[in-house]
């Protein structure tokens, strides 16, 4: 085996990341959902978790409401969503249905989240895999 074949070997699939995102999100970890995804799919999943803080407090939908472009509102509102999230104490059980590859660097994955019918979307970034949720239209 090369080196090149070892580290490929290494390289999280969508179906295995799906599993560690739900194992990371609920855990608290949020470094590492941010890790999994693309940066306009983290903001944008920040942004979903968080729409629930910040109806109850108003410094915090400030924060959110600049992740973008202030990194200490970005670190506050991450340290606050591993709070939130840690406390929910979930976790869900995650079976995978189906990979299905949408051109040759993006892939849709199929599974249940506790019974429940849901998809995520991947592409890839140089060679590794991240959630992109913008990668759900059609390669032609």
């Amino acid at each position: 085996m090369t080196l090149n074949n070892k580290i490929d070997d290494n390289i999280l699939q969508p179906e295995e990341i799906v599993k560690r995102y739900y194992k990371s999100l609920y855990g608290g970890d949020i470094h590492d959902v941010r890790e999994l995804m693309t940066p306009k799919s983290y903001y944008m999943a920040l942004e979903s978790l968080g729409l629930k803080l910040s109806f109850k407090n108003p410094i915090f939908k400030k924060e959110l409401e600049s992740i973008g472009d202030d990194n200490l509102a970005l670190r506050s509102v991450e340290k606050q969503l591993s709070i939130e999230l840690l406390s929910r104490n979930l976790s869900p059980i995650i079976s995978i249905k189906q990979v299905k590859e949408n051109g040759n660097t993006r892939k849709t994955v199929y599974y249940t989240e506790d019974g429940k019918a849901k998809e995520l979307y991947f592409s890839q970034e140089n060679t590794t895999w991240k959630i992109n949720y913008y990668a759900g239209c059609k390669v032609c």
